[in-house]
């Protein structure tokens, strides 16, 4: 008996015995992977960095899905989100200069800021077509915090060396387009 054994154990194993391993194996392996995504699960992670303003839940507490339980405000520059009206969206572009006062400081503190997002489908706001329009601060300003009242003048075109005059006093004679003084 003793002998019977001692030439199995030399014959090796037969490949049966080495798939059968091989499958305990990966299955040992995704069971490891199924663990790790549950677990991955039960820890909640930011997509962005910043500072926790609103916390609605405590360590044990069951959450249904999709709540809000957790606000963060970025630590990066703040954001402007303005409705502009559809007769003046044809003339903003993206990348256009802004001059923001923010109504806790006044219109004597001015901030500057730029057009970084223009939505491009309209929201009827009071029956009129308006288009969401995203600013970003030029340069990050501790004074400014989440939630203040803006009040933005975005620069959408610049001439120089020219003369302005009230239209009133423009005349029109014949088709001609006089200036009376």
């Amino acid at each position: 008996l003793a002998e019977q054994e001692l030439d199995l154990k030399k014959a090796g194993s037969v490949p049966e015995q080495i798939l059968a391993q091989e499958a305990q194996v990966e299955k040992a392996e995704s069971d490891v992977k199924k663990y790790q995504a549950d677990l991955s699960k039960t820890v909640i992670r930011a997509p962005i960095s910043g500072v926790v303003t609103k916390q609605d839940a405590s360590v044990g507490e069951i959450i249904s899905a999709n709540s809000s339980i957790i606000s963060i405000i970025s630590e990066a520059n703040y954001e402007i989100e303005a409705n502009v009206p559809e007769i003046d969206v044809a003339k903003l572009e993206i990348g256009n200069g802004a001059e923001v006062t923010l109504d806790a400081y006044g219109s004597g503190v001015v901030f500057k800021a730029r057009t970084i997002e223009i939505d491009p489908a309209e929201t009827v706001l009071e029956g009129v077509a308006t288009y969401k329009t995203k600013l970003q601060f030029v340069d990050g300003d501790d004074r400014i915090k989440s939630g203040m009242t803006a009040n933005v003048d975005i620069l959408t075109g610049e001439r120089e060396d020219v003369i302005i005059i009230p239209q009133r006093a423009v005349i029109t004679t014949n088709g001609d387009k006089k200036v009376r003084v």
